[in-house]
């Protein structure tokens, strides 16, 4: 019986408020350095897929794995849309602000349904969880918005991203549940499919418009009543 819903974060319950490249953009501007917003979009979608995981390793908390990790992707993608070696002091003032804005709860656009959906799980009896590849900003995001889980999951705290099933393991650990019992939610295919699939638990693929998480729901209580 399904007992439980994991869901991943951004791309599932939010996505940023504004175009990610127009605010790398407007914070390398404020410090003189001015950079073409396709530049910077293609930049940042080809390093944030092909950058690899954080090395988790080299520091002691994984969150401070995580921030070390955004720290490169940030020099890497300004440096890239410059075609040229940044200074450092540009580099690191230009991360310490995109990382404090998208810690902010405002920085982030909280999907239509989802809290509906939310309400409409509890009232079912589901308990619900969130397993994202994030850092530990995720929480203060989601309490910002007034979204509040049995267990929120970040690959901070397991140290792991997925598809490491290591993460998934991490939530099951913490409501003490089987994989038999949970049905999981994302948006990625590699990330969210696979990476259950190696926990050994199912998972459907959110596409909107078509399959939103009301979709999502559905086929979890329907499952639930077999």
């Amino acid at each position: 019986m399904i007992r439980a819903l994991f869901l991943d974060a951004a791309g599932t319950l939010i996505e940023p408020a504004e175009p990610v490249a127009g605010v790398y953009a407007r914070h390398a501007a404020a410090r003189g350095l001015n950079l073409e917003i396709g530049r910077i979009k293609a930049a940042f979608a080809d390093l944030f897929t092909g950058t690899g995981d954080p090395e988790w390793g080299a520091h002691p908390e994984g969150d401070t794995a995580e921030r070390e990790w955004w720290r490169q992707l940030v020099g890497a993608t300004l440096g890239r849309a410059a075609g040229a070696s940044l200074d450092g002091d540009l580099v690191e003032s230009s991360f310490q602000g995109l990382f404090a804005h998208y810690a902010d709860p405002a920085a982030w656009h909280v999907f239509p349904e989802v809290s509906q959906v939310l309400a409409e799980a509890r009232a079912a009896g589901l308990r619900l969880a969130v397993v994202s590849n994030f850092d530990r900003r995720l929480h203060g995001i989601l309490s910002g918005h007034g979204l509040h889980f049995d267990a929120v999951i970040t690959s901070a705290d397991a140290r792991a991203r997925k598809p490491d099933p290591r993460i998934f393991s991490t939530a099951l650990a913490a409501l003490d549940l089987r994989p038999e019992e949970v049905l999981h939610a994302g948006d990625s295919p590699s990330a969210d499919l696979e990476g259950a699939a190696r926990a050994g638990i199912a998972a459907r693929l959110v596409r909107r418009p078509d399959r939103d998480l009301k979709v999502f729901l559905a086929e979890a209580l329907a499952l639930r009543a077999k």
